[in-house]
């Protein structure tokens, strides 16, 4: 898809795939992702108004289980004890690791990015005040946050 695409850009054909009883393959529920320094929507946003549309969706990918022990497997069955996942997204990337047992670092330069810095880097006790109030309304606490992420 395109960058500047819309959710309602879909509709005619999530309405489609959902009056027609077709299920919907969800393999990466994020709402949201950063692409050239603009969000854009992801697939679960589509995913989402599929079920508001009585649509049947399949989610494999982060906060869900599945995806965790098949990376889990991948890296020789360590106990979730003993990785550290990292992500941007409270609702998938740190929820999900919680639910593992995993520790994890939140990303805030990213998907929550306006959020926890307003844009820029500020002032730090005020961004740290702000992680924390908004860990604490999701209820997802990393055990770290860092500014931004690459590899």
């Amino acid at each position: 898809w395109e960058d500047g695409e819309l959710v309602s850009d879909y509709e005619d054909q999530l309405a489609a795939g959902a009056q027609r009883g077709l299920k919907m393959v969800c393999t990466n529920p994020d709402l949201e992702v950063i692409r050239g320094g603009r969000k854009i929507i992801c697939a679960g946003a589509l995913a989402q108004r599929y079920e508001e549309l009585d649509g049947d969706v399949l989610y494999y990918g982060k906060p869900y289980r599945p995806i965790y022990e098949s990376c889990l497997h991948l890296i020789g069955n360590p106990e979730p004890s003993r990785v550290l996942a990292i992500g941007d997204s409270l609702r998938t990337d740190i929820a999900g690791a919680a639910e593992m047992g995993m520790d994890s670092v939140l990303v805030v330069g990213g998907i929550h990015g306006d959020e926890l810095t307003g844009g820029g880097p500020g002032d730090r006790r005020a961004i740290e005040a702000q992680i924390t109030q908004t860990c604490a309304r999701d209820g997802n606490f990393p055990i770290a946050a860092i500014a931004q992420f690459s590899w």
